[in-house]
């Protein structure tokens, strides 16, 4: 099974909807920023995808797959929780319907994962084993698989340097919030890291040793190319999510480009997390959204 639910391409020329993307991303920077409530960032979501053309639904797949798997990682993750995904998680536009209900049925927690094993090994290789994951390393080690999974996959499968690029850096982005987290938790064993994105594998590693959180927060700034206001886990990432923003701004200035379908992928996806944030800080349940964008 995809993890994109299958809607029929649309026969919209590309120049028609990145034109009207422009328009509507100038709208966004007229009002000073994308929307915050749920439902106009999750429609936007939808609004995209199904004037996406084969061509272009074609070559976006990479970072489709990954937004979708975002939204299954963060169903699952209130699944193995015992509570009730957000209806902006359910009702994302991208997630195939036979997923989101395999992680709102009511069954045990072994019982769905191996049936989402089976449901996606087919067509997501890295996905086999993922049963036996659960049983040794619980629902942790799942996330891990699927999140370094639709990563690799992505990067092995992205047919331009942009795709690619956006790819890397949240391989990067991943990786720097992995050591934080875990610092923070006081976990002595080594994290695992997700490997192909710009920052050497085993320079990370020598600064988990270390401990060295300065050294790190400078390879935060340096790849965000934005300041960081303070050392810590949540400083960081806003950091970085800056620094991601910034970079597909930047590359969406070319009219006919591909960016500008990403940037504004990318802007309602931060619209939709925001929402669940505020929402979750709200009930005290903000530690479920850490991590869910990269996913």
């Amino acid at each position: 099974m995809k993890l994109l639910t299958p809607t029929p391409p649309a026969e919209l020329p590309e120049e028609a909807l990145l034109a009207r993307l422009r328009c509507r991303r100038a709208a966004l920077d007229l009002r000073g920023a994308p929307p915050v409530t749920e439902a106009p960032a999750a429609d936007a979501v939808a609004w995209v995808y199904r004037r996406l053309n084969r061509r272009l639904r074609k070559r976006l797949e990479p970072f489709l797959d990954l937004l979708a798997m975002r939204s299954l990682v963060l169903g699952l993750r209130y699944r193995l929780a015992g509570e009730a995904a957000p209806a902006a998680v359910l009702n994302h536009a991208l997630l195939a319907g036979p997923l989101k209900q395999l992680v709102t049925a009511s069954e045990e927690n072994e019982a769905t994962i191996a049936r989402l094993e089976a449901a996606l090994a087919g067509d997501y290789p890295f996905v086999a084993g993922l049963i036996s994951t659960y049983r040794n390393q619980g629902p942790g080690g799942v996330e891990r698989q699927l999140g370094d999974g639709i990563l690799q996959h992505g990067l092995a499968r992205a047919g331009n340097d942009l795709l690619r690029g956006t790819l890397r850096y949240l391989v990067d982005m991943r990786n720097c919030l992995m050591i934080s987290k875990l610092w923070r938790w006081q976990v002595s064993q080594a994290p695992p890291l997700t490997t192909g994105g710009t920052i050497a594998i085993d320079r990370l590693q020598r600064i988990w040793a270390t401990h060295d959180s300065e050294r790190l927060a400078r390879l935060a700034v340096r790849r965000a190319g934005k300041p960081l206001a303070a050392v810590d886990a949540v400083k960081m990432e806003q950091c970085l999510l800056g620094g991601l923003t910034g970079f597909l701004r930047r590359a969406g200035r070319d009219p006919l480009g591909l960016a500008v379908i990403i940037e504004y992928l990318w802007l309602a996806q931060l619209a939709v997390h925001n929402q669940l944030l505020h929402q979750a800080l709200a009930t005290d349940r903000a530690e479920l959204l850490e991590e869910v964008l990269l996913p």
